[in-house]
C-alpha cells in the first residue's frame, strides 16, 4: 500500500477497499481515530491502576494508625498491670505489644513499597498523557494537512472549469 494510499485510509478515503477492510480486520493498522480511542483507554486504565494503588497504600495507613493506637493502649494496660502488682499480666501485655510492634513494621513496609509503586505509576501516567496528547496534536495536524489539500484541489479544479469556461479572444 503506496503513502497516498495510506494517508486517504487514515482520513476515511480508501484507496484500495478491499485492501483496507482486510488490514483492520486482521489486526493491521488502525484509523488515526481508532489509535486515539486506544490511547485514552491505556490512559484511563492507568489511571484507576494508579488509583487502586492510591487506596490500598491509604487502608495500609489507616492499619497502621490502627495498631499504633492498639499499641499505645496496651502500654496503658500494661503499666496499670505492673502498678496493680501483677508482673505475670504485665508481662503478656508486653508480648503482644512486641507482636503488634512487628506486625506494624510489616505494614510500614508494604505501604513504603506500594507508595514507591503509586510514583513509579504517576510518572509513568504522565509520560502516557504527554505522548497521547502529543499523538493528538499529530492528529490535529494530519487531518489540518489533509483538509489543505483538498481545498487546494477543489481551488485547483475550479479554476480549471473557471479557464475553461472562458471564450478565447
Amino acid at each position: 500500500m503506496g503513502l497516498i494510499a495510506r494517508i486517504q485510509g487514515l482520513f476515511g478515503g480508501k484507496a484500495s477497499p478491499g485492501k483496507h477492510d482486510a488490514d483492520a480486520s486482521a489486526g493491521g493498522q488502525l484509523t488515526l481515530g481508532e489509535a486515539r480511542l486506544k490511547q485514552q483507554a491505556a490512559v484511563q486504565k492507568m489511571r484507576r491502576g494508579v488509583a487502586d494503588v492510591s487506596v490500598s497504600r491509604q487502608r495500609l495507613d489507616l492499619q497502621a494508625s490502627d495498631l499504633e493506637k492498639a499499641m499505645a493502649a496496651l502500654e496503658v494496660q500494661a503499666e496499670k498491670s505492673r502498678v496493680d502488682g501483677d508482673e505475670s499480666a504485665a508481662l503478656s501485655v508486653m508480648n503482644r505489644h512486641l507482636i503488634m510492634g512487628g506486625q506494624l513494621a510489616d505494614l510500614l513496609s508494604q505501604r513504603d513499597a506500594l507508595a514507591e509503586q503509586e510514583a513509579m505509576l504517576v510518572d509513568a501516567l504522565t509520560q502516557l498523557q504527554a505522548r497521547a496528547a502529543g499523538f493528538s496534536v499529530t492528529v490535529e495536524t494530519l487531518t489540518a494537512t489533509h483538509k489543505a489539500a483538498h481545498a487546494k484541489q477543489s481551488i485547483a479544479r475550479a479554476l480549471d472549469d473557471f479557464d475553461g469556461k472562458q471564450p478565447k479572444q
